[in-house]
């Protein structure tokens, strides 16, 4: 989730006193190749003993989580700062949690998992999995009229969907191979880090040692709080460190695989070595140095595609600011951040909406330039030499899409957006267009959302052409009407990029990470949300009551009740 132009294990970061020397990072894995043995023995009743006191302890960390996180990204936070910190670090953790472990109680009973619908079959005849909304945590009321499906790999069928579910559940204990991982964790969104370090505990049974990222490492001793039962069983190790640590743990012999949520850049050092021409060479030859597995969840230049079509003018704002809120998030450090908007030059309401995003980028309030190389890069987009110590969210409009521009290749990681008009003799033209330019001009292929007006969703046969559209995007993920990052919030979603990647040219990655369900062989997850929706989304940035809102959301997820419904209703 790291941009290309600074990744995970930034150096120029100032490190605590306390980082993994060598002989500290020996002992961190003798004691983990020890606590890997007893974790491929360890039933599925001890698993949800650890995943649930784990869970229970997310309440008793979350305000000291979220005041330091706060910190790390302005040094006077802001309410909607305070409530995105909520949502993306306690909130989806809680709810990951939650779901995990229903998902392992339900292993223990049935085998697998239960799926939270039927399934379905696709235009093409595809399976389609319901991933959300899920049962127990009101879905359905807080999240009214969403719902996610999971378009699986050409030749998966209800038959034989078990064989792709929960694989690692499947074996004995005696079948589980001992294996130690070294997750190399995101600095953008606290939460990745903890997910990613249980995605591999309890979805694949493997003994992890953890480097956060030089950005988080306020947070070392939260997370080991947080994390504590796991440390106590002998299968988690948390480390910080400069470049150089991260370069010696991937080279330890204890260290089986490894995984890493950051950019393409950190993934090809560490695959084919550093940048040039012995690099490039190693890949033409297919001649990677590192002789170890390795999983990636990379970045993306997220477009946002609107299809012409007649929209109210509630639906239009609403969706206006659906756009802006994707960039101000997390001041534009995500790796879902919309960082270009795709509209049809032909149609007759595109002046008005595009005006519209960028009278709500120019009305939110200016942000910390909190991530390394920030400044730098808005720069580099925007054409500005603004010195003042917070960036204003920005959009750059009309970009040629025949350019070379930068927007295009590489992600600004900052709050800034580009916008682009495609010519097309019809809407449908268009729409074709747009797919083709998002496929083969964009690098990455992670995300992408789409505005879709309501007729394109009347008749079997507009749905069916709907259909065929999003799956011929070669995205991962991919968002109707909503954006595609709320995907994350949720965790059952199995989050990921496009399958088509390769070694030679990972694009976003080569993995699909959460995903409380444990389904394996996912082409493409497809979030389907409303135009408006009620209650008002809290990152948006109109929200007037966002921090409590997204505390009340926390607590319904720690003790799922009416109680906890009625106070979540009540902050809207």
């Amino acid at each position: 989730m790291s941009p290309q132009t600074t990744r995970a294990d930034q150096a120029d970061t100032p490190l605590a006193a306390e980082t993994a020397g060598t002989d500290l990072l020996d002992r961190q894995l003798e004691h983990l190749a020890t606590g890997s043995e007893r974790l491929a023995m360890a039933p599925v009743s001890e698993r949800i003993r650890l995943l649930e006191a784990i869970r229970q302890n997310v309440m008793r960390v979350s305000r000291e989580w979220v005041d330091c996180s706060s910190r790390i990204k302005q040094h006077e936070p802001t309410h909607h700062l305070r409530s995105e910190e909520i949502l993306s670090g306690p909130v989806v953790t809680s709810r990951y949690l939650r779901l995990l472990r229903r998902t392992l109680e339900e292993i223990g009973r049935l085998g697998r998992p239960r799926l939270p619908g039927r399934l379905r079959r696709d235009a093409d005849g595809r399976l389609l999995v319901p991933v959300a909304p899920v049962r127990g945590l009101f879905d359905r009321l807080a999240f009214m009229g969403f719902g996610a499906l999971a378009r699986m790999r050409p030749g998966i069928t209800p038959a034989t969907l078990p064989l792709f579910t929960a694989r690692g559940y499947q074996q004995t204990p005696s079948d589980h191979h001992p294996c130690v991982t070294l997750v190399l964790g995101a600095g953008n969104i606290t939460s990745v880090p903890v997910l990613d370090a249980c995605d591999h505990i309890f979805a694949r049974g493997e003994a992890v040692l953890l480097k956060l990222h030089p950005l988080h490492e306020p947070l070392q001793a939260i997370f080991e709080k947080l994390l504590g039962p796991l440390i106590e069983f002998g299968c988690l190790r948390i480390i910080t460190g400069d470049a150089e640590t991260g370069r010696t743990a991937v080279a330890h012999p204890t260290v089986d695989s490894i995984h890493i949520t950051g950019g393409a850049d950190t993934y090809n050092a560490i695959v084919w070595g550093p940048p040039g021409p012995e690099q490039d060479e190693r890949r033409r030859l297919d001649r990677p140095l590192l002789k170890k597995p390795i999983s990636a969840e990379l970045g993306n230049v997220s477009p946002w595609i609107v299809l012409p079509g007649r929209y109210s003018r509630r639906e239009l704002d609403y969706q206006a600011e659906n756009v802006a809120a994707s960039v101000i998030n997390n001041a534009g450090c995500n790796c879902v951040a919309t960082r270009v908007l795709v509209t049809w030059q032909g149609w007759s309401e595109r002046e008005q909406f595009v005006e519209r995003v960028g009278e709500v980028l120019a009305s939110s309030p200016p942000r910390d330039a909190w991530y390394p190389g920030a400044r730098q890069r808005y720069r580099e987009f925007t054409g500005r030499a603004d010195d003042d110590p917070q960036l204003e969210a920005t959009l750059v409009r009309d970009v040629d899409p025949a350019s070379d521009s930068p927007f295009f290749d590489r992600e600004p990681f900052t709050c800034v957006l580009a916008e682009v008009g495609l010519q097309a003799a019809t809407a449908e033209e268009f729409s074709q267009k747009a797919v083709e330019f998002c496929n083969s001009t964009l690098w990455g292929t992670l995300s992408a959302t789409l505005s879709v007006p309501s007729s394109h969703r009347r008749g079997q046969a507009a749905r069916n052409r709907l259909d065929q559209l999003v799956a011929s995007l070669r995205y991962g993920m991919v968002g109707i009407n909503q954006w595609v990052g709320l995907s994350y919030a949720l965790a059952s979603p199995p989050w990921g990029g496009h399958p088509d990647s390769t070694p030679a040219d990972v694009q976003s990655g080569n993995a699909r990470v959460h995903n409380t369900f444990l389904l394996d062989g996912v082409d493409q997850v497809v979030l389907n949300g409303p135009l408006t929706s009620f209650p008002k989304p809290a990152w948006f940035p109109s929200h007037h009551n966002p921090e409590p809102l997204s505390w009340a959301l926390l607590d319904l997820y720690d003790r799922p009740g009416w109680k906890s419904l009625w106070r979540l209703i009540r902050c809207n």
